[in-house]
């Protein structure tokens, strides 16, 4: 029996690690939260505590549910700290740290259940956006670059004072401000589709962290099998999806060309996916590893080669994947 107690104090100790780690990152943000100028030269790795929570949270609580027993245990302190958040730490820190454990043991449970990554990711996504649109709506795109706007107006209009003389009217701005403004309201039509693309690469390097982690600690036979990111590829019907989100935009008169311009923006972001797929595939047998990540890098930033190269591949199936499926689905090769 005293075993058996010892064995259930330490199936308990990821978790135990997991809440006191959880506060403690919560009580940095906590402090940080309008103390900026009291906190002075703290503030450079308050920033950098605040990036590492969206990656180090959720690993922390997929861990806790994937090795702590009971699982129950896991659920309940889970919901104890959530509910003890709402109470404690302020919106700013709560919308996120909640996000962030909730996604951790959606992760973990995904997994132990065995379903598709996508599908986990998407799950993840979801969950994700309410504390994302709630942010935006406390702080709309206007005042969050109106302190840009101000020092690019005023930059443009020390340019042209230059060239005038004294006594001459200042240059008016009026052009400059209705571009800047134009801008904005591209921008803030284009929200919705860049909030999900970010949040979808967040969560896909969420889910690949714990995944590392499963393999670091020993869990990863239990799961269902990964497929190489090579081999990833978009069902054909996502080119129909792209179509109608183009006709949305262009029908005349417009039917719903802010969805379809948002929808756009996803589906281009899914053939980049495949693009970078495609391309690490492809330059396997060419290129050793660290050349093939700067060359990645580099296409990711200029994004438009990814997405054509993963619409071509819809149709030209540059990596041989029906073949190599039509092959495996008939072993006899007849």
């Amino acid at each position: 029996m005293v075993q058996n107690v010892a064995r259930s104090s330490l199936s308990l100790v990821p978790l135990a690690i997991t809440v006191f780690l959880t506060a403690l990152l919560g009580g940095l943000v906590t402090a940080v939260d309008g103390n900026e100028e009291l906190l002075g030269p703290l503030m450079g790795l308050m920033v950098l505590v605040s990036l590492g929570i969206p990656f180090v949270v959720p690993v922390l609580w997929a861990w806790a549910l994937l090795q702590s027993r009971p699982v129950t245990y896991v659920m309940a302190a889970g919901i104890l700290w959530l509910v003890v958040g709402w109470i404690v730490l302020p919106a700013s820190a709560n919308w996120l740290l909640t996000t962030q454990v909730v996604t951790g043991m959606v992760v973990a449970w995904g997994l132990m259940s065995r379903w598709k990554p996508e599908l986990i990711i998407l799950i993840m996504v979801l969950i994700s956006l309410p504390g994302v649109f709630r942010d935006l709506h406390t702080m709309p795109l206007e005042e969050r670059f109106a302190e840009v706007k101000d020092e690019v107006l005023s930059s443009r209009r020390e340019l042209l004072m230059e060239g005038t003389k004294e006594g001459d009217e200042p240059p008016s701005l009026e052009m400059d401000e209705k571009v800047f403004d134009d801008m904005l309201v591209v921008m803030d039509q284009m929200t919705p589709g860049s909030v999900f693309i970010s949040q979808g690469i967040m969560s896909g390097l969420v889910f690949w962290l714990v995944w590392v982690m499963t393999r670091i600690v020993g869990l990863s036979h239990s799961f269902r099998p990964m497929n190489r990111f090579g081999h990833w590829r978009l069902p054909f019907g996502i080119i129909w999806v792209l179509a109608g989100s183009v006709g949305l935009m262009i029908v005349q008169p417009p039917i719903w060309p802010e969805a379809g311009v948002n929808v756009v923006l996803v589906v281009a972001g899914l053939l980049a996916l495949q693009g970078a797929a495609v391309q690490w595939e492809m330059g396997k047998s060419a290129f050793p590893l660290l050349p093939r990540l700067v060359f990645m890098l580099v296409a990711c930033l200029l994004f438009m080669p990814l997405v054509l190269l993963g619409l071509a591949d819809q149709w030209a199936d540059f990596r041989k994947l029906e073949i190599a499926e039509s092959s495996d689905s008939d072993p006899s090769g007849s």
